[in-house]
């Protein structure tokens, strides 16, 4: 009885250990993907901010 109590506490330690892995795995995943996501964010910022800025700029007069 002992020895089934050994095997089950074993294979229950060994589940949980796998599943904290894959929690960290998962983890860095969502941070990887937000960077990504911020990184983008920016890229699509900076079309706009060039065109305040062309728009800013003044313009020559035709003589």
């Amino acid at each position: 009885m002992s020895d089934v109590i050994w095997e089950t506490f074993d294979g229950l330690f060994k589940s949980l250990h796998r599943q904290g892995r894959r929690v960290e795995e998962l983890e860095a995943r969502v941070v990887e993907l937000e960077r990504r996501l911020q990184e983008r964010a920016g890229f699509a910022s900076q079309p706009e901010a060039a065109e305040r800025v062309v728009k800013q700029m003044p313009t020559e007069k035709a003589a």
